[in-house]
């Protein structure tokens, strides 16, 4: 019978030391929670840093020669209302003023898009266009650069590119002003160009949604559509200009 008391005793001996480790489990259990939570975040942190421009999947091969399938006349190409004072320099243009004709290279877009073949160039960080007129070449970096604040203007412009799915998005910013076409539409230096290519029929064609903004130009932005097909055997000639050869 005194047996019992003596084990109650050292029951409530024991129930103090029992409560330390309970509570020192549970201190462990939300370090542990702290330290899970923490690394989810770092994890998430990781995924949100993953740059927004890769593709998915292996984006298309645009590589190869192409050919100009659609007009490229200006003649009933949609403009917007012009600006009073793009107006006014439309009326007053002379032929005989386009540079062009002194084998001086037109400046983008409208050199983008004359009916003469280009062939594209494509890597993964950088898509290059080499164009037949005016042996004119443009690199697209596809790498997220943005322009250099020294970067002065230029006929081709600055361009960066992304894919979006399976079209090749391309922004084309710092023109130097010119004419946008050879009927006298003048930009301003403030023009910027968004195309959109993809491939159509089997990769055996390509086509591009063009958006021209230039606010000095134009009242709202200038939508043109233009299509190509693949010349697998083709390639890119050198282009000849002569000042000297007169044809007015």
């Amino acid at each position: 019978m005194k047996l019992a008391p003596k084990l109650l005793k050292l029951r409530n001996e024991r129930r103090p030391a029992v409560n330390d480790l309970r509570t020192l489990t549970e201190m462990q259990i939300d370090r542990v929670n702290r330290q899970l939570s923490i690394c989810a975040l770092a994890v998430i942190g990781l995924l949100a840093a993953v740059p927004a421009f890769a593709p998915a999947v292996d984006p298309p091969n645009f590589s190869g020669v192409w050919l100009a399938t659609s007009p490229r006349s200006v003649l009933g190409a949609n403009w917007p209302e012009l600006t009073p004072r793009a107006q006014m320099d439309l009326d007053a243009f002379d032929p005989l003023d386009d540079p062009v004709i002194r084998c001086v290279m037109p400046t983008f877009p409208r050199s983008g898009f004359a009916i003469y073949p280009f062939e594209i160039v494509q890597t993964e960080s950088m898509i290059v266009f080499l164009y037949e007129s005016f042996g004119m070449i443009r690199r697209i970096y596809m790498d997220e650069r943005q322009p250099p604040n020294y970067l002065p203007l230029a006929r081709r412009g600055y361009s960066v590119g992304r894919w979006e799915e399976d079209e090749l998005v391309i922004d084309t910013t710092h023109v130097a002003p010119g004419l946008i076409t050879g009927g006298g539409l003048r930009q301003y230096g403030d023009v910027s160009v968004v195309e959109r290519y993809r491939l159509i029929d089997e990769s055996r064609g390509l086509e591009a949604e063009v958006i021209v903004t230039a606010p000095e130009s134009f009242a709202g932005s200038w939508i043109r559509s233009f299509t190509w097909e693949l010349d697998p055997n083709g390639m890119i000639y050198e282009s000849v200009c002569d000042p000297a050869d007169r044809r007015f």
